[in-house]
């Protein structure tokens, strides 16, 4: 079947356009929004729509995260390289293959730091393919990186009510005393 060139154009325009929007979809992480000082479970998750599957993945970590814990996938393991003053903390999953069609999460545990609110993380990300080719979701890069919102304040954890409540039973048994004191004096 051949295309007729008058056809050719609007095709290759519309391929040209929808480029980003698919590479966008090869990477992401969820959840979306987490919370301050929260224990969360991050999920980079990776597809491969292209014939040469995906060997090595890295994703770099915002300065305002703390890496607890880091997970791969049956046959891939994984390397944390910690920040420095001039580069930011990275993880690389290697050791297996991503084929054509396939997806997998890797995950991280992360906690966000107390003190900030209300912001966009962004995880500038690559994938390696057997083939050499390096495809990057970053600033400049082939496609935007991934992003986490923080929200803007931070729950009550189970710890913090009960110290909440234990703060106001004693507030309470303190002006009970002082009111019977006065009265009996």
């Amino acid at each position: 079947m051949s295309i007729p060139p008058r056809q050719l154009l609007p095709l290759c325009a519309l391929l040209w356009c929808m480029g980003p929007a698919l590479l966008a979809a090869q990477v992401s992480v969820a959840p979306s929004t987490v919370e301050p000082a929260a224990f969360e479970r991050l999920a980079l998750r990776v597809a491969n729509p292209d014939p040469s599957p995906v060997t090595r993945v890295r994703l770099e970590i915002p300065d305002v995260l703390t890496v607890l814990g880091v997970d791969a996938p049956q046959g891939w393991a994984w390397l944390l390289t910690p920040g420095s003053d001039t580069s930011a903390a990275f993880i690389v999953w290697s050791g297996d293959s991503l084929p054509q069609g396939a997806f997998r999460e890797f995950a991280l545990l992360v906690r966000p730091a107390s003190d900030v609110r209300d912001i966009t993380l962004v995880f500038p990300a690559s994938v390696e393919h057997a083939d050499g080719r390096t495809v990057t979701w970053t600033r400049g890069g082939d496609a935007r990186p991934p992003t986490v919102s923080i929200r803007a304040t931070t729950g009550l954890s189970v710890r913090g009510v009960v110290a909440l409540a234990g703060g106001a039973l004693g507030v309470a048994a303190l002006a009970l005393m002082l009111a019977l004191h006065r009265r009996a004096g």
